[in-house]
């Protein structure tokens, strides 16, 4: 008897313990509540704030480096200044079967009483002269706009001497017979100002033409 009544109460048991389900799992409403994980996301991307201890990305950016445009300006400034321009006339052919181009004429004495001045075009470029240099010697009248036919003047017999010549380490030349015009454009009298000529000389095959500043070493008068 004991049997029987025992047997439907282990299949009601077994029964109601088969129905039962398992608990679902607890829905995240987290997102739903205000300051929830999106609003959290949002903060955590914003940049954090500076401080003494923790400088902003901006604070801490390398400083750029000085250009170099104040060197270059300085050098600029302590370079020497550029050398006096003297035009060059344009020169052909030979004296003696050597080339002559002078770059500058020069006056290393005062006019003479009638007004003349003995000018000498050499190749170098200031009032200090040098034996190996070429020097063309002409007496012209120092006034601006004057003409002196070459072919008028008396030529030299030695160094220094006549009314036109041309020397080289000291020694006359003997071929040198010029022909031509040279025109006095300026001419002042001051020591070291500067007077031009204009040339047209020629001697065989050598041809000289074109402007010519005239270097006055001492005053005129």
């Amino acid at each position: 008897m004991r049997k029987t009544a025992a047997l439907p109460l282990l299949l009601l048991l077994a029964c109601g313990g088969a129905e039962q389900k398992p608990a679902a799992a607890p829905v995240d409403t987290s997102s739903l509540e205000p300051g929830g994980s999106a609003a959290e996301a949002k903060e955590s991307s914003k940049e954090p704030a500076a401080s003494p201890e923790t400088p902003s990305p901006k604070a801490t950016a390398k400083p750029q480096e000085p250009t170099a445009a104040p060197a270059a300006s300085a050098a600029a400034s302590a370079a020497p200044p550029p050398a006096a321009f003297h035009p060059a006339p344009n020169a052909v052919g030979s004296i003696d079967g050597k080339p002559f181009t002078p770059k500058v004429a020069r006056s290393t004495a005062a006019m003479q009483k009638d007004g003349r001045l003995l000018v000498t075009l050499t190749e170098g470029t200031d009032c200090t002269s040098s034996p190996k240099d070429g020097a063309l010697t002409i007496l012209l009248e120092w006034k601006d706009g004057y003409k002196t036919d070459l072919g008028s003047l008396k030529r030299a017999t030695k160094v220094g001497g006549g009314e036109v010549g041309f020397s080289r380490n000291n020694a006359l030349s003997k071929t040198f017979k010029p022909t031509g015009r040279v025109t006095v454009v300026s001419a002042p009298t001051d020591a070291n100002a500067t007077g031009k000529l204009k040339l047209d000389v020629q001697s065989g095959d050598f041809v000289l033409a074109g402007d010519i500043d005239v270097l006055l070493c001492v005053a005129a008068k």
